[in-house]
């Protein structure tokens, strides 16, 4: 805060000394300011930046901050009063090089550039040692905020040998995000009764039966935390709900002719996983915006799978 009171102090500072003869062009920008004309100050101060004129520079500085909405149309001009500055700063002239610490901090008529605002800053330290400070001016220019992280949104396609159709969904901003994960292989077939190895449980028809082909129904969501690692490898470890149902299909026979009397699918409860998934990547960013990745999931830590995708970050 010291620093920023000591910049104000040296810019506003050589405006408040009543005998300081001004020459006609800031006398003639004065008067238009005074009746709030600024476009006309403006103009009559910019005369005195083609000879460098502090006093100029200054004004054009104050009217800078002091009106955002001029901003704009003021961009070249203030990167003159830049370069007048920078003419200055290099004689050791200590209050253009305050005036020039203020400029790269706060992006006036440049970008900002905090390498160059700290190397005017040890100059201006071993130059001298002001301890002036300006109290009321303290709000005059609001301190440089951190520009945020855009998050990142991903969009991706996931598969498992159990589960060949899934989509990922997620946001990753500087360092944590979040993602959902959806998975099945389409196939939602539906059973009756339940049954093992042994044969269809509780079995009471009168009839015999065999078992003569089998599906896996799969289905899955999750979701979790993503952590940037690097900037190009990320980690993800998600949970939420799945299933892994083993259906085998029966066709029963009569008993009496051998003819076929039903159709059914039954559960094989031996071979079959609900409950609680688990799933955890590593993401590599291998462009801008394309990523693959790589991991496993599993449902009740009993049913194992692996996991791969592609996909977009935008």
């Amino acid at each position: 805060m010291s620093r920023f009171l000591l910049l104000l102090f040296l810019i506003i500072g050589p405006l408040n000394l009543s005998a300081q003869r001004l020459t006609e062009y800031n006398e003639k920008g004065n008067e238009a300011l005074s009746r709030n004309d600024l476009a006309d100050a403006k103009m009559w101060f910019e005369e005195g930046v083609s000879f460098c004129d502090s006093y100029s520079i200054d004004k054009l500085t104050t009217i800078w901050i002091e009106n955002e909405q001029f901003r704009i149309p003021m961009r070249s001009l203030m990167t003159k009063c830049l370069n007048c500055l920078n003419i200055k700063a290099t004689e050791n002239d200590t209050a253009s090089i305050a005036r020039l610490i203020l400029y790269y901090e706060h992006g006036i008529g440049t970008p900002e550039s905090p390498e160059l605002a700290n190397y005017w800053e040890e100059q201006l330290s071993k130059l001298s040692k002001p301890e002036e400070q300006l109290p009321a001016l303290e709000k005059r220019l609001p301190s440089p905020k951190e520009k945020p992280t855009p998050l990142n949104l991903i969009i991706g396609y996931n598969f498992t040998p159990s589960a060949p159709y899934g989509i990922t969904f997620g946001l990753l901003g500087k360092r944590w995000g979040g993602y959902l994960r959806l998975k099945s292989n389409m196939t939602f077939g539906k059973t009756t009764v339940d049954c093992n190895e042994s044969g269809i449980l509780n079995y009471t028809e009168g009839a015999y039966y065999k078992f003569d082909r089998e599906r896996i129904s799969r289905f899955g969501i999750t979701g979790g935390l993503i952590v940037k690692i690097l900037p190009w490898l990320s980690a993800s470890v998600g949970v939420g709900y799945g299933e892994r149902e083993l259906q085998w299909h029966a066709t029963a026979y009569s008993y009496s002719n051998n003819s076929l009397t039903t159709e059914l699918w039954c559960e094989n409860v031996t071979g079959s996983y609900k409950g609680i998934e688990t799933d955890a990547d590593a993401i590599v960013k291998v462009s801008k915006n394309f990523y693959f990745s790589v991991g496993c999931n599993s449902i009740n830590l009993e049913f194992a799978d692996l996991n791969a995708g592609i996909g977009l970050i935008f």
